[in-house]
């Protein structure tokens, strides 16, 4: 650990708590983009698909704020920058960042129709910190994510290391490259099976809690990573940094090809718990950190175990820990909690 200067730390101590917003959706929730999200990552709950009943996939929440290709927000959004902390951090000597952790909960699922907003807030600013990227400080920011009638229907905890970075370095990163994919080498291709692993559900009947005992492993689910995967998923996450589709952009970045995007894998692992638990299931929490990039030409292996289960008279809350892991090591770990059906009824 490394100690700030006294007017430093008085700088960012006043640069935490400001609450930013709204910023607004481009559109309301839609079933192209639906269609277009689960597309993207091979999402075929039917809970997703089907008619007045339809549901956004959870792990939406944030694609429906961000800005467009040309990076602007919706017309009627605040005008103050929502990372205008990083840009003030930059100009105190510390240039590059990396995305750490997600921690997120889910309250409401929203339905074809509603129209989203979010609100931003800097809620801690850690001391100094030395790693091996560089010496610098870990910002949390608390982002309330609400309808345009002020229902809460998710709020995110979202951890990035804003840092001076160590000799040879890049300081110059996009926001979204986590510490893994700063440090990490070239990646090979990955030549293992790329085909689903053995009992995967696939009929999406919803799981019977009755059935289930802690430390029950999930099935794993291989997840062939792709050029199409890569910009797919960040054309459908409306996630329209360069890194995530232009070669040229991802290299000056230190990478050596493009890499997912942390929308992607948030959807991926969405998408790998509800094919498990079944299509009344319902996403209340997910965190997960970010560790090795995923490149095109590797394999992810996604991978679970049941971790514990409070039973009650129409539903059970199950707590899964979870992980993605390709040949460098793991892409994401994490934990997740889901509330699962005792019938039939959807929750």
């Amino acid at each position: 650990m490394s100690n700030a200067s006294l007017e430093e730390s008085q700088q960012l101590e006043g640069l935490k708590g400001h609450r930013l917003g709204p910023y607004l959706s481009h559109n309301p929730v839609s079933a192209t983009q639906i269609w277009q999200w689960c597309s993207a990552m091979g999402d075929q709950n039917p809970s997703y698909h089907v008619g007045d009943k339809q549901i956004a996939p959870p792990a939406m929440m944030q694609m429906w704020t961000m800005r467009d290709i040309n990076d602007r927000y919706a017309p009627g959004s605040t005008e103050a920058l929502p990372y205008q902390v990083f840009e003030d951090m930059r100009a105190l000597g510390y240039p590059a960042n990396v995305a750490v952790s997600y921690d997120i909960s889910f309250h409401h699922y929203l339905r074809v129709g509603e129209r989203a907003q979010h609100f931003t807030t800097v809620v801690n600013i850690s001391d100094k910190k030395t790693t091996r990227l560089g010496t610098g400080y870990f910002v949390t920011e608390r982002v309330e994510y609400l309808t345009t009638d002020n229902l809460l229907f998710a709020e995110a905890l979202i951890t990035y290391y804003q840092y001076q970075p160590a000799t040879g370095e890049q300081p110059d990163s996009p926001a979204n490259v986590t510490s893994a994919q700063q440090a990490s080498g070239s990646a090979q291709a990955n030549t293992g099976d790329a085909s689903q692993g053995q009992g995967w559900r696939t009929d999406f009947s919803d799981i019977d809690p009755a059935n289930l005992s802690i430390g029950d492993p999930l099935p794993e689910l291989r997840v062939p990573i792709t050029h199409r995967l890569i910009v797919g998923g960040a054309i459908a996450t409306q996630d329209f940094i360069p890194v995530h589709h232009n070669l040229p952009a991802a290299q000056a970045a230190g990478m050596p090809d493009i890499f997912m995007n942390i929308l992607t894998t948030s959807g991926l692992t969405a998408r790998y718990l509800s094919d498990w638990a079944g299509a009344g299931s319902r996403l209340r929490q997910l965190k997960f950190n970010l560790m090795a990039p995923n490149f095109p030409g590797d394999v992810m292996v996604m991978e679970g175990q049941l971790v514990d289960i409070e039973a009650g008279p129409n539903e059970a809350s199950v707590k899964v820990a979870f992980g993605g892991r390709n040949r460098q090591g793991y892409h994401t770990s994490g934990t997740a909690t889901l509330v699962l059906p005792n019938t039939k009824t959807t929750l």
